[in-house]
């Protein structure tokens, strides 16, 4: 009889090979039945451009059917909390913006998840830029221009974004901080909703993804006034980075993120990760994500987990410069 301390961790030891040869077991089957990926915005945004992308192609290559689960509502919680509270057995997947796992831990009073412990980071698939657009009836064609009909009118336009306490609410409230402008937020529930509100002239200006704003800027019926990024783009020739028009204001690298809850296991991770990685890159998929705007990135889960930390901390110093308190 071997000694009872002996024993119990050749107990522990003996459930430990178990758990890790069924889950081995469970990945070699995988996938068995159809793949959701949640998108926790309205259908026509830049999560849901990639979601349908990535899906189609990561039907084709795992033999199941991957289906699209839009769940908009309270800036992308509502879809986030339906994954962080499902099972960790791959067939339930996040795909969302960088918003609802860093900038809301400072913007939302109560988050109903834990951005860090409730999610295993599978890849950052691509990177998109942002944009300042204008009606087309606003009389104002640059920057400058536009500080000047916002401070005739103090207090009447109103500016949407794609939710409260979204990184491009946040970068509002720093640019009416930084002009010293009276302007009114207009939150929405994506930025498919924002990009019909400035193509309709429901509001005069947005804060929004250029994946979501280019298609109003390409019909006419909006201006851009700037880029809210580090770059400028190249369908917008002769458009200023925010930067260059206010000096030492800049906005976080801006990225969509795939995720599955907390927990899911190694080797899941490293087959949800493989196909998410060949659906961004795949030969048919580059030229259409750059099409709207995006750059593939498709990072490793150990990059993407330091770059959601590093925009945490980021979050965590702009939030109160911004003004913005907790809802």
């Amino acid at each position: 009889m071997p000694h009872p301390a002996l024993h119990a961790t050749l107990q522990r030891l003996f459930a430990a090979a178990c758990v890790i040869t069924a889950t081995a077991a469970a990945a070699q089957g995988y996938p068995a039945k159809p793949i959701r990926i949640v998108s926790p915005y309205p259908p026509g945004g830049s999560t849901d451009i990639v979601a349908r992308l990535a899906a189609q192609k990561m039907a084709v290559s795992m033999g199941q059917p991957v289906l699209v689960d839009n769940r908009p509502g309270a800036a992308g919680a509502i879809g986030s909390e339906f994954v962080a509270r499902s099972a960790p057995d791959g067939y339930t997947l996040l795909l969302t913006t960088s918003g609802t796992h860093t900038a809301i831990l400072f913007t939302a009073r109560k988050v109903p998840y834990d951005p860090l412990k409730d999610f295993t980071p599978i890849t950052a698939p691509v990177t998109q830029s942002g944009v300042m657009l204008v009606n087309a009836a606003v009389p104002a064609i640059n920057f400058q221009e536009l500080l000047a009909y916002v401070k005739q009118n103090p207090g009447k336009v109103s500016y949407g974004t794609a939710g409260i306490g979204s990184s491009f609410h946040i970068m509002g409230e720093i640019i009416r901080l930084a002009t010293r402008t009276d302007i009114v937020h207009v939150p929405y529930k994506g930025g498919a909703p924002v990009a019909q509100a400035i193509a309709s002239g429901e509001v005069p200006l947005v804060l929004l993804s250029n994946t979501s704003g280019m298609a109003a800027v390409r019909s006419g019926k909006a201006r851009a006034i700037a880029v809210l990024g580090e770059r400028p783009i190249a369908e917008l020739p002769g458009v200023p980075v925010i930067g260059e028009l206010l000096p030492g204001v800049q906005r976080p690298a801006d990225w969509l993120g795939f995720y599955g809850p907390g927990g899911l296991s190694a080797p899941l991770l490293v087959r949800a990760h493989a196909e998410m990685v060949k659906a961004i890159n795949d030969p048919d998929s580059v030229p259409k994500l750059k099409a709207a705007g995006m750059e593939v990135l498709g990072n490793s889960p150990e990059e993407f987990a330091a770059l959601i930390r590093k925009d945490i901390e980021l979050y965590r110093k702009m939030v109160p410069i911004a003004g913005i308190k907790p809802e």
